[in-house]
């Protein structure tokens, strides 16, 4: 017996589509496993940076800056309320200037030039 597929034709799926306003024709190889992983990889080496500052904060600001860890404990409460609350900030931008897609790809690409510029004021310091 064969197997029937699921998706019948090319009809274009109703309510759906892409960042130009298409419509999505079922089984147009748009998004699926691709976009599945760079969303995944995004969301890895955010949380990844999200806990690895996180933990490190504390240290750094009683340390080198020689706050009181009540400030520092402050400090790294308003930093994380901030990480948290920003997707709210992200969501409005997307929903009602960017679009979904454009505002992924904007925000990436920021992520990575902050990524890739944090060292360098380590480097600038401690350069001796």
């Amino acid at each position: 017996m064969e197997s029937e597929p699921l998706i019948r034709g090319i009809a274009p799926i109703v309510g759906v589509v892409d960042c130009r306003g298409r419509s999505i024709i079922a089984g147009s190889g748009k998004g699926g496993w691709t976009s599945a992983f760079f969303i995944i990889g995004v969301e890895m080496a955010e949380r990844f940076a999200y806990y690895g500052i996180g933990f490190n904060l504390i240290n750094y600001l009683t340390g080198p800056l020689r706050e009181s860890t009540a400030e520092a404990a402050a400090a790294v409460n308003v930093w994380s309320g901030m990480a948290l609350m920003l997707p709210l900030l992200g969501a409005f931008v997307a929903d009602s200037y960017l679009g979904r897609y454009r505002t992924i790809i904007i925000a990436s690409i920021l992520y990575i030039l902050v990524q890739c510029l944090n060292p360098l004021p380590y480097f600038a310091i401690y350069d001796e």
